[in-house]
């Protein structure tokens, strides 16, 4: 595979593209549903915070965090959910296994660099890409 998503791929991706910010638009969608998804999706790279109780995995989803680097370099995608529906959004950057910076951002933002994170990933890993493509099934 090349460094480049292939014509049709890139016309799938902009499907998932399409759909992760539909479902981000709706902060309780994006916690409900696309939260899951993506979990399903990318396995261990995705940590979901669920509010607390005893039997944790029927409880509301509050946080995602997605850690989409590689190498030691990349991205870390966080959004929690406060009280009262506020979401507080961060953007990573990892460098060599540090750190490097940290924002916060709105939603949109957030969205926006998560698109474009899992088009990176997309484009360096075959089984991403079967994963986020079943995102449309």
């Amino acid at each position: 595979m090349g460094e480049e998503i292939e014509p049709q791929r890139e016309e799938s991706f902009d499907l998932v593209a399409a759909q992760v910010r539909a479902n981000a638009a709706d902060t309780g969608t994006f916690f409900r549903v696309l939260a899951s998804e993506l979990a399903q999706a990318l396995g261990d790279r995705v940590k979901l915070e669920r509010s607390g109780g005893l039997l944790k995995r029927d409880r509301p989803v509050t946080g995602i965090e997605l850690d989409l680097t590689g190498a030691g370099a990349g991205t870390i995608l966080s959004a929690r959910r406060a009280k009262g529906g506020v979401v507080a959004c961060t953007v990573a950057r990892r460098v060599r296994g540090i750190v490097l910076s940290t924002k916060q951002v709105s939603m949109s933002e957030w969205v926006e660099e998560l698109v474009s994170a899992l088009g990176d990933e997309a484009r360096r890993s075959e089984q991403t890409w079967k994963a986020l493509h079943g995102l449309l099934s």
